[in-house]
C-alpha cells in the first residue's frame, strides 16, 4: 500500500459502522439525559495543552441530595454544594473522560468532552527516493514527516512554494495520544523553479475552544535545483543575418539552461567554433548553425547569412559645386532576397535629413535633388536603406560610405566687425578689420580715394583718413563691396571752477566736454572711478555737449582717476561707438586719524623701567605728531618714551591742513618686587624658606597669572587666576648648587573689557646658599702607607659654604689647623681630618699603614759584595802577573770581551772567565 493511503477491510468497515450506530446511541441518551439532568457545566468542550491546567465549574439550581465530579484526575467527592470545579494543574492522561453527576430524583451525569493536544516535536520535508537536481517536466514527490503529535485527526499538513501556498492535506487517522504522520505532495517543477524553497507546516485544527490562532509548526526550507534543456534567445539570434559587403559583424547565440550550456557554432561540414560570439563577414557560409548543449538535451537554431552592397555618388559632375546651384546625387543598392527595401534616407553630416521615403523597391536606384550652400562646405553625405525580411519583423539597415562634397561660393563681408559708419577719436588711430568669408578664400583690398589702395584685411584709420573708404572682397566666384564712413569726435573730463586738492568729505563738480559728430546721437553719458562703473548720469537726449555730476570724495579717493565715456549711436542703424575721455587724477586732502590699535587709551608703565608708545596717523597731506604732557611740555615725535615721572594724562596730537586730531592716554605705575619671608641670613642647603611676590595692583588690569622663576629656566610653582590678594608667596628648598642663583617672579595682567595684556617682571633676588663641608675623598684615601724612617704629606680639601676650615685630630689633644698634614713612622695609626663652617661639620678618618724600606739593607750587601770581588780579582791578578807578565806588560789593542765585561784585556782569551753581574745576582 501506498504510504500515507488509506484503506478498510470488509470486516474492519462492518465493525466500523457498528461502533457509529453505537455511539450514535448513546449520544441520543446522554443528550435526552442532559435535557433532563439539572446541572450546568461553564464549558461544553475542553482543549488542553498537555501538561497545561484546567478548571470547569458544574453548578445546580435545584436541591439535591448530592452532586460531585467523576475523573481519573481531579475528581471531586460527592458535596451538597450547588457549584463545585473540576480542576487539574498538569494535565497529563490522554484518555480522560470527567463527568458531573447529581443525585435528584434518581442519579443522573453529564460528560465533559475534552480534547488534549501536543504541537509536533519535529516537521522536516524531503525527496522521496532522489538526491541531487531534478529534471524539467519530470514529477517528483514530496514528503513530510511530523513527530508526535496529538490529536492526529485534528492535523492539516500545508505545503508551501515559497510563501504561495500548493495544497493541504487532512490527517486520516484517528489517535487521542501523540504519534507520527507522513504526508505526500507530488510536483513537476519547471525551468523557473530553479532554487525554490519548498516548506511544509503543521497546523492543529482544535475548533472554537482550541486556541485563537491554530497551534503550527514548519519544516525547514527545502532548495531545489532543476537542470533545464537549452532555450536559444531568438530575438537576440534572427534566422536571416545580412552582412555589408567590406564590413564584419559580430552575432551572439545566448542560451539559457541549467547546467549553463555550452555554445559551438558549426559553418560547414568540420568547421566549428565553441563561442557565444560569432563573427561573420562576406566570406561566411549561407547557412550557420548554433548548438546550445548541456546535460539536460541539445538545442539548434539554423540561420541564413547573405550580402548587401550600397553606394552613394554625384550625376554627372565632378567638380567643386557652386552654392546656390542644383545638383543629383545617386545611391546605388544591390537588393538581395529575402528583404525587400522598406525605405532609403539621405543623411548630411550627423543630422537625418530624410528626402525621399520608398515603400516598394520598383527599382534599385535612388537619386536625389540638393541645393548646397556656403554652410555645406565639406559636408558629408551618405544613403541608407532600411531592409526588412520577408514574413518576419527581422530589420537591417545598410549605410553606404561617406561622400564628401567641396561649395565654393562669392564672399560675404562680416558687416558686425566693419560697420558702415566708424568714429575716430582725435588723437588716436584705430585699426579696423575687414573679415570675409568665401571658398576659394577671397582677397582684401581697401579702396581710400581714386588710386590709393591697401592689400590688407587691417586698415588703420584716424582724424586724416578720408571720410570714406571701401573694403573690396574677391574671389573666383565673384566680388563683394562695403563701405565704410569715418568720422571725427572729442570728449574732455574737468573739474568745475576748482583747481586745488580736495578736501574729504566735501562736495565738488566734475564737467565732461563732448564735441558730438553726425551721424551720430548721444545716448548716455557714464561717469567711471578707477575700474569700476560708476553711473551717476543718464542722458537720452543730446540737447547739451556738457554734462556735469557731483562727488564727495573721502580719503579713500586720494589719487583716483575718474573719466567719462560716452556712448553713441548712429542715425538709423544699431552702430554704435564709446568715447572716453583722458583719465582725471584727483588729490584728496583729509584730517588725520589716529591708529587706536597701536596707542591704546591705557598704558601701564613697570616701576623702574621706560617705555615707547607710538601715535601714528593717517592723513593727507601727511599730518604733523605732537605730545602735550601737562601745561607746556610738548614733545614733536611719533614716538614718546614714558616711565614712572611721566605725567598720568598725556595726549597725542596729529595735525594737517585738513583739520587736527586729538587721542588722550592715561599712564599709570605698576610695580613687582620679590624677597624672602621672615629672612635675611645666607640660606641653609636643604632647609625650606618662603618667597614674596608683591604686586602693586593697578586698575584698569587684573592679575591674570602669576609665575616664578630660577636662573633663565621658566619654573611655574603656581598659577592664580583670579586676582584675591596682591601677596603670592612659594616654598624652596635649595641646595648647594642655587648658592648665587637668580629668583624673581612675573604677572601676566590683561585690561578690563579688551584683549590688551602687559607681564610685570620683578627684579632679581640673588640667595646665598650655606652648605656643610663636603671633603673629597678622592684626594685623601682611607688608607695611606708609610715607610719608616721617610715622611709624606696628605691633604683634606673640603668644599663647603662659607669655606670651611680644615684640622687634624691625632690623638687625644694634639691638633693640626691645616689642609697638609706631614706623617712619619710616629704619626697616630688613626687620623681624622675635620672641616667645619658655620653650615656644620665633617670628619673623614685615615689609617696610617707603616712599611719597612729595605732599600739601605740591599745597599749595603751590594758593597760588601763588590769589596769581596775586589779583593779576589786583585789576587788573582798579582798571580797573573808574575806567571805570564813578569817585568813586561801591552795594553795594545786591549778591548773589552763580552765574557769579562769592563775588564780590559789584550785580546787574548783569559784562562778564567769573568761574569759581569747584574743588581738582581747580587740581592740574591
Amino acid at each position: 500500500m501506498q504510504k500515507g493511503s488509506f484503506s478498510l477491510t470488509i470486516p474492519f468497515r462492518i465493525f466500523y459502522l457498528l461502533f457509529l450506530g453505537f455511539g450514535f446511541l448513546c449520544f441520543s441518551q446522554i443528550a435526552g439525559a442532559q435535557a433532563e439532568c439539572p446541572v450546568q457545566l461553564s464549558q461544553q468542550r475542553v482543549v488542553v495543552r498537555y501538561n497545561g491546567s484546567v478548571a470547569v465549574n458544574c453548578s445546580t439550581s435545584v436541591s439535591h441530595k448530592g452532586m460531585g465530579w467523576e475523573s481519573s484526575e481531579g475528581a471531586v467527592p460527592k458535596t451538597s454544594n450547588s457549584l463545585i470545579i473540576w480542576r487539574v494543574s498538569h494535565l497529563t492522561e490522554w484518555e480522560i473522560q470527567p463527568s458531573c453527576y447529581i443525585n435528584y430524583e434518581r442519579q443522573c451525569l453529564i460528560e465533559l468532552p475534552v480534547i488534549i493536544y501536543k504541537t509536533p516535536d519535529n516537521v522536516s520535508i524531503s525527496i522521496v527516493k532522489r538526491t541531487g537536481p531534478m529534471i524539467e517536466g519530470q514529477q517528483y514527490e514530496l514528503q513530510c514527516d511530523v513527530q508526535n503529535v496529538a490529536p492526529v485527526h485534528n492535523l492539516t499538513v500545508k505545503w508551501y512554494k515559497g510563501q504561495t501556498l500548493l495544497d493541504q492535506t487532512n490527517a486520516i487517522k484517528y489517535s487521542r495520544t501523540p504519534v507520527n504522520e507522513t504526508v505526500l505532495l507530488l510536483i513537476r517543477p519547471d525551468r523557473d523553479d530553479d532554487g525554490a524553497q519548498y516548506r511544509c507546516e503543521a497546523e492543529l485544527d482544535l475548533g472554537a475552544e482550541g486556541p485563537q490562532y491554530p497551534p503550527n509548526k514548519t519544516s525547514d526550507f527545502l532548495s531545489i535545483t532543476v537542470y533545464s534543456k537549452p532555450i536559444i534567445n531568438e530575438t537576440k539570434l534572427p534566422s536571416v543575418v545580412p552582412v555589408f559587403r567590406g564590413y564584419s559583424e559580430e552575432i551572439v547565440c545566448e542560451a539559457e539552461g541549467n547546467p549553463k550550456p555550452t555554445i559551438s557554432w558549426i559553418l560547414g561540414t568540420n568547421d566549428i567554433v565553441y563561442n557565444e560570439v560569432l563573427t561573420i563577414s562576406e566570406s561566411t557560409p549561407e547557412y550557420v548553425s548554433c548548438v546550445a548543449e548541456n546535460s539536460v538535451g541539445t538545442t539548434t537554431r539554423n540561420f541564413t547569412v547573405f550580402i548587401q552592397d550600397i553606394s552613394i555618388s554625384t550625376v554627372n559632375h565632378t567638380e567643386p559645386m557652386i552654392a546656390g546651384e542644383q545638383y543629383d546625387l545617386q545611391c546605388s543598392i544591390k537588393y538581395v532576397a529575402p528583404f525587400k527595401i522598406v525605405d532609403v534616407g539621405w543623411y548630411k553630416q550627423n543630422k537625418n535629413n530624410i528626402i525621399e521615403t520608398i515603400k516598394t523597391p520598383d527599382i534599385l536606384t535612388y537619386t536625389v535633388q540638393i541645393r548646397p550652400n556656403r554652410a555645406d562646405n565639406g559636408s558629408q553625405f551618405w544613403c541608407e536603406a532600411k531592409l526588412e525580411a520577408e514574413g518576419t519583423q527581422r530589420t537591417s539597415t545598410m549605410k553606404s560610405a561617406n561622400l564628401s562634397i567641396t561649395v565654393h561660393f562669392k564672399p560675404i563681408i562680416n558687416e558686425t566687425k566693419l560697420p558702415s559708419t566708424v568714429p575716430v577719436f582725435r588723437g588716436y588711430s584705430e585699426e579696423i578689420v575687414c573679415e570675409a568669408e568665401g571658398n576659394p578664400k577671397p582677397t582684401i583690398i581697401w579702396i581710400l580715394g581714386t588710386n590709393y589702395t591697401v592689400n590688407n584685411e587691417t586698415l588703420t584709420i584716424s582724424e586724416s583718413t578720408p571720410e570714406y573708404v571701401s573694403c573690396v572682397a574677391n574671389n573666383s566666384v565673384g566680388t563683394t563691396t562695403r563701405k565704410v564712413k569715418v568720422f571725427i569726435q572729442d570728449i574732455s573730463i574737468s573739474t568745475v571752477n576748482h583747481t586745488e586738492p580736495m578736501i574729504a568729505g566735501e562736495q565738488y563738480d566734475l564737467q565732461c566736454s563732448i564735441k558730438y559728430v553726425a551721424p551720430f546721437k548721444i545716448v548716455d553719458v557714464g561717469w567711471y572711478k578707477q575700474n569700476k562703473n560708476n553711473i551717476i548720469e543718464t542722458i537720452k537726449t543730446p540737447d547739451i555737449l556738457t554734462y556735469k555730476v557731483q562727488i564727495r570724495p573721502d580719503r579713500a579717493d586720494n589719487g583716483s582717476q575718474f573719466w567719462c565715456e560716452a556712448k553713441l549711436e548712429a542715425e538709423g542703424t544699431q552702430r554704435t561707438s564709446t568715447m572716453k575721455s583722458d583719465n582725471l587724477s584727483i588729490t584728496v586732502h583729509f584730517k588725520p586719524i589716529i591708529n587706536e590699535t597701536k596707542l591704546p587709551s591705557v598704558v601701564p608703565v613697570f616701576r623702574g623701567y621706560s617705555k615707547e608708545i607710538v601715535c601714528e596717523a593717517e592723513g593727507n597731506p601727511k599730518p604733523t605728531i605732537s605730545w602735550i604732557l601737562g601745561t607746556n611740555d610738548i614733545v614733536y615725535n611719533e614716538v614718546l618714551t614714558i616711565s614712572e615721572s611721566t605725567p598720568e594724562n598725556v595726549s597725542c596730537v596729529a595735525e594737517n591742513s585738513a583739520g587736527k586730531t586729538t587721542r588722550q592716554v592715561k599712564v599709570f605705575i605698576q610695580d613687582i618686587s620679590i624677597r624672602t619671608v621672615n629672612h635675611t641670613e645666607p640660606m641653609i642647603a636643604g632647609e625650606q624658606y618662603d618667597l614674596q611676590c608683591s604686586i602693586k595692583y593697578v586698575a584698569p588690569f587684573k592679575i591674570v597669572d602669576v609665575g616664578w622663576y630660577k636662573q633663565n629656566k621658566n619654573n611655574i610653582i603656581e598659577t592664580i587666576k583670579t586676582p584675591d590678594i596682591l601677596t603670592y608667596t612659594v616654598q624652596i628648598r635649595p641646595d648647594k648648587a642655587d648658592n648665587g642663583s637668580h629668583f624673581w617672579c612675573e604677572a601676566k595682567l590683561e585690561a578690563e573689557g579688551t584683549q590688551r595684556t602687559s607681564t610685570m617682571k620683578s627684579a632679581n633676588l640673588s640667595i646665598t646658599v650655606h652648605f656643610e663641608p663636603i671633603i673629597n675623598e678622592n684626594k685623601l684615601p682611607s688608607v695611606v702607607p708609610v715607610f719608616r724612617g721617610y715622611s709624606e704629606e696628605i691633604v683634606c680639601e673640603a668644599e663647603g659654604n662659607p669655606k670651611p676650615t680644615i684640622s687634624w685630630i691625632l690623638g687625644t689633644n694634639d691638633i693640626v689647623y691645616n689642609e697638609v698634614l706631614t706623617i712619619s713612622e710616629s704619626t697616630p695609626e688613626y687620623v681624622t681630618c675635620v672641616a667645619e663652617n658655620s653650615a656644620g661639620k665633617t670628619t673623614r678618618q685615615v689609617n696610617m699603614v707603616l712599611k719597612e724600606d729595605y732599600l739601605p739593607l740591599i745597599a749595603g750587601l751590594i758593597a760588601v759584595t763588590v769589596v769581596f770581588i775586589s779583593v779576589i780579582f786583585i789576587f788573582i791578578y798579582s798571580i797573573y802577573y808574575k806567571t805570564a807578565k813578569m817585568g813586561h806588560y801591552s795594553l795594545k789593542d786591549a778591548k773589552p770581551s763580552a765574557q769579562n765585561g769592563d775588564i780590559a784585556q789584550n785580546g787574548k782569551h783569559s784562562p778564567i772567565p769573568m761574569k759581569k753581574f747584574s743588581q738582581s745576582d747580587i740581592l740574591a
